[in-house]
């Protein structure tokens, strides 16, 4: 460079020996008897060099000429020229290493040509951070922040490869999305990809490979991350992912979310249309409408798009259909059926030949239908196995048996304790004291809704306490404790009626001895005072008449009887009494 020729020249000016004479004009030479003409002095030599002024520290020279040049031994040793003023010195060290190719390190410089690295690196510190860090860039055209090119990159030969970070990394956006205007992308169709598209303020990380479809039944497409597909503040991750709604999210494969805003999905080949801040899982769901959730496979939320009341579909081809909202659909074919509120629960049981015909579909609106072929089972306490956190606790529960239509009552003897035997008369007594008839509920039809039985007041009033503790509320009447007053009831009663058929046997005994008395009497027949015979009289008509009122009590009793043996027998087929029917195969 320029500047290091003049550094010389005055290099050498400065060298010049003592005995060389004092000149004004012309050149001085050394080693020459013609000196160049252009040079104050020109020295001559190919064996020798020129040794300029030695200092342990340059900064030791008082009051340096500007330009000043010298030699420091001390470290770092060099050539040291003085590039500020006398009074005010800036001693700046000459480069120690040369340039083939013209270059220098004093930087503030304007490029005239391209920057070739040559394999090496931009490094901020000690060169031995180029073998773990720095700035590179190949000759692909692979920037390296971090890390060296693993190898070519199979499709493009370029990118970037960033590693290690522990500290922020930021793309902002300048916010300029105008709705309804789209944007060239620098990259569109098939292909892998990781995009910031700043003018959307989306994402897109993975890739589009021609063959995923926007709907059911539609057309393979490329266009899934073309500019016509990109939703405002939107995610796709995965392949062939499409979120053309705002705010919506794909992961996955084969993902379609369009006409609407705020859907998140995740899984493969889910439908989302017309969906507003809606959840899909699972694959090949679809989902239209509000707030809706969907899970499974093949199955469908598919409501109001004006109406915020979610719905939900969750299982093998639930469906929760609605033109309004809130309904919900969960298990293996169960259908809400196009009516709203309702809540269709189902198990696994139907045929897989006609698993159709077999779904579970709701009948009206407001409807909670639920189908478990293996029966039903409610605990009202915390234990279900008789263990409680370590304590024994006997479980207590209701079953709806396999094929039955009324629930049973756990009643395993193993399972009571401190068993009072009833009083039936003392029962029957209070049951006569009951106030029983007909009734409906306040707000209920007369029409149609009316019921038969007691006041839940006059129950307790009459069995709530046993002389051990309570049973039941004054508002409420439980079921179990309402067929033992029953059985207790029927038992006083039939004890009553066996007592009358004795009775009853023993006066037909008297009738028949007092006729064979009256057949075998003597010739003459001794008359009998008449007061006598009309007590007689009078005794078998009160005994005919105590006889057809014991007959009556008997049948009415042996009805009794009847229907509770009936109600037993119906108990004990739901309890396990009678075999239950043969399982279904599944799908």
């Amino acid at each position: 460079m320029l500047h290091r020729y003049l550094l010389a020249a005055a290099l050498l000016l400065a060298a010049a020996p003592r005995f060389a004479h004092a000149q004004t004009t012309g050149s001085v030479g050394i080693g020459t008897t013609a000196p160049d003409a252009s040079a104050a002095l020109d020295i001559v030599s190919s064996s020798k060099g020129l040794l300029l002024p030695r200092v342990a520290a340059a900064t030791g020279i008082a009051s340096p000429a500007p330009g000043l040049l010298v030699y420091q031994t001390g470290a770092p040793a060099g050539f040291y020229y003085n590039a500020g003023t006398a009074t005010t010195p800036s001693w700046q060290q000459l480069a120690t290493t040369g340039s083939t190719g013209g270059g220098d390190n004093l930087g503030n410089h304007t490029a005239t040509q391209n920057l070739n690295l040559n394999g090496q690196k931009l490094v901020g510190g000690t060169t031995a951070r180029a073998v773990r860090g720095g700035l590179g860039l190949d000759g692909n055209g692979l920037l390296a922040v971090g890390a060296a090119r693993p190898g070519t990159d199979s499709v493009t030969t370029f990118g970037a490869r960033l590693l290690n970070f522990d500290q922020d990394f930021v793309l902002t956006s300048k916010g300029f999305f105008v709705p309804g205007l789209t944007k060239t992308l620098p990259v569109t169709g098939v292909g892998d990809r990781v995009m910031w598209l700043s003018y959307y303020s989306a994402f897109r990380a993975g890739g589009v490979s021609g063959n995923g479809t926007l709907n059911v039944g539609s057309p393979p497409t490329s266009n899934q991350w073309d500019s016509q597909n990109i939703g405002q503040y939107s995610v796709a991750f995965g392949l062939d992912n499409l979120t053309r709604d705002r705010f919506s999210t794909a992961f996955g494969n084969n993902h379609s979310i369009r006409a609407g805003e705020g859907t998140f999905v995740t899984g493969t080949s889910n439908r989302a249309v017309q969906t507003f801040q809606g959840v899909m899982m699972g694959s090949e769901n679809q989902m239209r409408g509000r707030n809706g959730l969907v899970g499974g496979y093949q199955s469908k939320v598919q409501t109001s798009i004006t109406q915020e009341a979610p719905s939900l579909a969750f299982g093998y081809r639930a469906q929760a259909r609605s033109s309004q909202a809130n309904c919900y659909a969960l298990g293996y074919y169960a259908r809400t059926g196009g009516w709203e509120g309702c809540f269709t629960l189902a198990d696994y049981s139907p045929f897989r030949t006609d698993y159709v015909n077999d779904s579970l579909v709701s009948t009206t609106r407001n409807q909670f239908s639920a189908r478990f072929a293996g029966g039903y089972r409610l605990f009202t306490t915390t234990a279900t196995n008789g263990n409680n956190n370590g304590q024994v606790q006997t479980p207590i529960w209701a079953e709806l048996a396999p094929g039955s239509n009324s629930w049973s009552m756990m009643s395993d003897s193993t399972l009571k304790e401190r068993r009072v035997l009833a009083d039936g008369n003392l029962f029957l007594a209070r049951i006569n004291r009951m106030r029983l008839g007909s009734w409906n509920y306040r707000g209920q039809s007369p029409d149609t809704m009316r019921h038969y039985g007691p006041m839940a007041q006059d129950f307790y009033a009459a069995f709530g306490h046993d002389g051990v503790g309570r049973s039941g509320k004054k508002t409420t009447i439980n079921q179990a404790d309402f067929d033992g007053v029953n059985l207790i009831a029927i038992q006083a009663l039939y004890r009553r009626v066996l007592l009358l058929e004795a009775e009853n046997a023993r006066q037909q005994q008297l009738i028949r001895q007092l006729q064979v008395t009256t057949t075998t009497a003597a010739p003459a027949p001794v008359q009998q005072p008449v007061t006598e015979v009309e007590e007689l009289r009078r005794q078998n008509a009160a005994l005919q008449a105590r006889a057809a009122l014991a007959e009556t009590t008997a049948a009415r009793a042996t009805a009794t009887l009847d229907a509770f043996e009936a109600r037993l027998r119906r108990l004990e087929a739901a309890t396990g009494g009678a075999p239950a029917p043969a399982a279904q195969v599944r799908k």
